[in-house]
């Protein structure tokens, strides 16, 4: 399942340094991210490692995306072409 597609928990933020960790332990076990309210509002998120392994992916997919359409791709192969040798070898090759 696709992390950023679950919706997080929401606890009240703790009052003493025990619960935290008790949140932060469940996080780790269960998965699910947590947001932390305070008075009612969200504070801030508690996310397994794997979550934000995700969303750091996704920009970096964003972000490459973003750069590939400023490339001028016929530039690249016609001034780009792999060596001689690499087409002699035996290796299979992509096309």
């Amino acid at each position: 399942m696709n992390l950023l597609l679950q919706e997080p928990e929401k606890v009240d933020e703790p009052a003493e340094a025990k619960g935290y960790a008790d949140v932060i332990s469940r996080v780790a076990a269960e998965g699910h991210p947590v947001i932390v309210r305070r008075e009612g509002n969200d504070l801030a998120a508690i996310v397994p490692l794997a979550y934000l392994q995700e969303l750091l992916d996704a920009q970096a997919m964003e972000e490459a995306k973003r750069m590939a359409k400023t490339i001028d791709w016929e530039q690249v192969r016609a001034t780009c072409r792999p060596p001689q040798e690499w087409f002699d070898r035996d290796e299979p090759k992509p096309f």
